[in-house]
């Protein structure tokens, strides 16, 4: 396969993938505290318990899901078995999600938005840690690594602001909007088909891949949660993989505040309407597309390690400076065409910052896989996928139960309405998005300066791969009828 080029065809077939992750998880953050809280009537602090429950039993399961995928052996390969086996389960939970029976109060209800949070982000996982080790395997050149991540951070924000769009447009088109259950529904439906469909073309469109990605060599090793914890341990030792780990858990921190009290803000402290709110899902695509033309030029120009803190810079900017200059008394009167401009482009700056996060993160995931095979022998992509997911959901679970304790701290009323709530209340939950929020991602810069896999110690690490594969035996046949084949050269996009 030296000097193939991976067709556009499959390219986009990965990317495709990320819209499932893009729809579901934007839907969830954006409403779910909304439908729980203010609609159900649900205590803040038990609805991000639910959230912070679900995201740690999960954080459980992807290294399980990330061992079993690097071990499959099958006609479809590792990955792909793992990408048909999700979509349906998780179409049916992320509906039911949002479709609680009429008449559930207190600990009921909060057993059922529990049980569905957490059905539906394990059968997201069972699809999204074999999609993301497959694109690790798809090519192992430092650049180009950044291109296949960036097609998919680029469907996934695309899907994410579709979904935006779809669900605030679905809202003001429902007489009484977020305020009303029967609202929910049909929005959860419209998002779970979009998500399986999303899936299955993945996985149909990078299926004729398998015969070329990397497979495991020898006899099927067999699971055991004794093993999969050694290799945690292992990955756990590259100082490298360490760094982004620390760094993605400060990271989430934040992003689980701002998950669950953004819409809140946009509500109440903007007083915007959802056909308002809206808009704003249209200004994300083009800041991922800037991100997807940019990144790779810039890690050319900068290494992944700076553009990554570059990034977050930005992103921390443009959440804090809006919220600075509206209680200094600095931004036109709400809901105005100018305040409404100068908050697109806060937002259009951060999202611009998170994908280029998010393309860096995605890219050096797979460097650090390279450094930990030459050092190990074991090529563990699905295994340290799941360990940093694992690490981001622990600490954004935290971030949401911080926020939904937070909301009744500060006593914000359920049932609100714009204009109705105390100013006071008002700005301390602005401040809580906008500057508190922000604390924990300074601390992540820290580590992610420490991040030291450079373009340089990247081409060492894959010459003294290739020699050791060239002049490694022939593997044995796989026995069975599989398809799984050595390892091979990598491809080039």
């Amino acid at each position: 396969m030296s000097g193939e080029k991976l067709r556009m065809r499959t390219k986009l077939g990965f990317g495709v993938g990320s819209s499932a992750d893009g729809a579901i998880l934007l839907a969830f953050n954006t409403w779910n505290f909304l439908f729980y809280n203010q609609v159900l009537g649900l205590s803040g602090t038990l609805a991000g318990l639910a959230v912070t429950i679900s995201l740690v039993l999960d954080g459980v399961s992807e290294p399980l899901i990330g061992s079993l995928s690097d071990r499959w052996r099958s006609k479809l390969g590792r990955r792909h078995p793992f990408l048909y086996a999700a979509p349906i389960p998780l179409a049916i939970s992320f509906y039911l999600l949002f479709s609680p029976p009429p008449g559930l109060h207190g600990i009921p209800l909060f057993l059922w938005f529990t049980v569905f949070a957490t059905l539906h982000r394990q059968a997201l996982t069972l699809y999204q840690i074999p999609h993301l080790a497959l694109g690790a395997e798809l090519t192992q050149d430092y650049h180009q690594r950044s291109v296949v991540m960036s097609y998919a951070a680029t469907f996934g924000v695309l899907a994410g602001a579709t979904t935006f769009f779809y669900g605030w447009t679905w809202f003001s088109h429902v007489e009484g909007g977020t305020s009303v259950r029967h609202a929910y529904p049909g929005m959860a439906a419209g998002v779970a088909l979009v998500a399986a469909l999303a899936i299955f073309a993945s996985a149909a469109l990078t299926r004729d891949r398998v015969p070329y990605l990397t497979q495991p060599k020898g006899a099927p090793q067999r699971f055991s949660l004794k093993e999969m914890t050694r290799e945690i341990a292992g990955c756990l030792r590259n100082h490298n993989f360490r760094m982004v780990l620390l760094g993605l858990f400060f990271l989430s921190a934040t992003t689980g505040v701002r998950e669950t009290i953004h819409s809140y803000v946009s509500l109440f402290f903007w007083e915007l309407p959802a056909a308002k709110i809206r808009v704003f899902g249209l200004v994300t695509p083009p800041a991922f597309i800037l991100a997807f033309v940019l990144t790779v030029s810039l890690h050319r120009r900068f290494e992944k390690r700076n553009t990554i803190l570059g990034s977050i810079v930005l992103m921390v900017l443009a959440s804090a400076v809006p919220v600075g200059m509206r209680l200094l008394g600095l931004l036109p009167p709400n809901d105005t065409a100018p305040l409404i401009g100068i908050l697109m482009l806060a937002t259009f700056v951060f999202y611009f910052g998170f994908a280029v996060h998010l393309i860096s993160i995605l890219s050096v995931l797979a460097d650090v896989a390279d450094e930990h095979e030459l050092s190990t022998g074991k090529r563990q992509e699905g295994i340290f996928v799941a360990a940093r997911t694992f690490f981001s959901k622990l600490s954004t679970g935290f971030g949401h139960i911080l926020a939904g304790a937070a909301i009744d701290l500060i006593h914000f009323p359920t049932g609100a309405k714009p204009g109705e709530i105390a100013p006071a209340t008002i700005n301390q939950l602005a401040i809580m998005d906008g500057w508190v929020a922000a604390i924990p991602t300074l601390i992540a810069m820290y580590f992610y300066s420490r991040y030291q896999i450079d373009r340089r110690r990247l081409l060492e690490i894959q010459v003294q791969l290739e020699q050791r594969r060239s002049s490694a035996p022939p593997a044995s046949p796989v026995r069975g009828g599989d398809a799984a084949v050595a390892a091979v050269e990598p491809a080039a996009i």
